[in-house]
């Protein structure tokens, strides 16, 4: 079974959108095909000094409404059925990566998981407080020892795990059970899901994880 992570650079997209995002990040345009802002995404875009390609949304919660109305934007309507996020995640290619949407309201965080179950989850997520990966499929990577690491399905997933304090074998995750907070052990960890999991770390952490699909290391 091959990974499910989505590392290809030619075929990801970045989606911005609301909520809490990093307060820095390194964004390589080189590695999305398109950037697409939703409504006080491009506030954070902007932040990050990163120019979206396509802004979408009703404009209700960003500060430069103006802005994108004089730059040729229209806004879409209040009232309707996808939220601003949904409708940028439609826009893009169904492979893409995520920044936003952290600690804000529950109603749009659940809104948000709808989204991943309807449409698709991303590649990676970027937030204040948490960066996760979504993997399905088999994956390994390497980290410091005693690297924070949750496992959160995104509905159900029998999971196996090797290299992690307390593993899994075939355990079954869902709304009613993740594995959270468990630490990295051994120098490789290796993670097989039936379905789609995320894997939550630290921001902080992030950047000493490397992936592997095989002997090769993934350039996510």
């Amino acid at each position: 079974m091959s990974s499910g992570i989505y590392y290809s650079i030619t075929m990801k997209d970045l989606v911005i959108i609301g909520g809490k995002a990093p307060g820095h990040l390194q964004v390589r345009r080189d590695r999305y095909r398109r950037i697409i802002a939703a409504d006080s995404g491009y506030d954070t875009a902007c932040r990050l000094s990163i120019t979206p390609d396509e802004v979408v949304g009703d404009f209700d919660s960003t500060d430069r409404a103006d802005e994108l109305i004089a730059m040729g934007y229209k806004p879409c309507p209040r009232d309707k059925d996808d939220t601003d996020a949904a409708i940028a995640i439609r826009r893009s290619s169904g492979i893409y990566d995520l920044i936003g949407g952290g600690e804000g309201r529950i109603d749009h965080t659940l809104s948000l998981l709808a989204a991943f179950r309807t449409i698709a989850p991303p590649s990676i997520w970027y937030m204040l407080s948490d960066t996760l990966v979504s993997v399905s499929g088999c994956i390994s990577f390497t980290a410091p020892r005693g690297t924070d690491v949750s496992i959160i399905p995104l509905d159900e997933a029998a999971v196996t795990t090797d290299g992690l304090k307390w593993d899994m074998a075939n355990v079954l995750l869902s709304g009613t059970f993740i594995s959270q907070s468990n630490r990295v052990e051994c120098e490789r960890v290796c993670i097989e899901a039936a379905s789609t999991v995320f894997l939550r770390f630290f921001p902080s952490d992030f950047p000493s994880v490397r992936f592997f699909d095989g002997k090769e290391m993934l350039c996510l």
